[in-house]
């Protein structure tokens, strides 16, 4: 089993009426032992990324509209505020 799993993650922002899919449907694993580097143009999504998988993207205007954020199999996205502040900084960080 990977340490962080990463499936179908999408990132929307609001700005007005309109609606920005910023990070569409991404996935990756990583496994104990693993380091991860995102690459990519300006803009493309890597900070995004890495805020939705710290549970960081600022809402409103953005949300995680899509996806599972697995950390030794339990979802990120489905734990509570405090439970996240005890894992950001000490076991995930970017």
């Amino acid at each position: 089993m990977a340490l962080l799993e990463i499936r179908d993650l999408s990132v929307t922002f609001q700005s007005g009426k309109a609606a920005y899919e910023v990070v569409k449907s991404i996935g990756f694993d990583v496994h104990r032992g693993e380091t991860l580097g995102i690459v990519g143009e300006s803009g493309c999504g890597k900070s995004v990324t890495s805020l939705a998988i710290l549970g960081l993207i600022p809402s409103p205007p953005g949300r995680v509209t899509k996806g599972e954020i697995l950390f030794e199999g339990q979802d990120l996205l489905k734990l509570p505020e405090g439970k996240m502040r005890d894992i950001r900084g000490n076991d995930i960080s970017m």
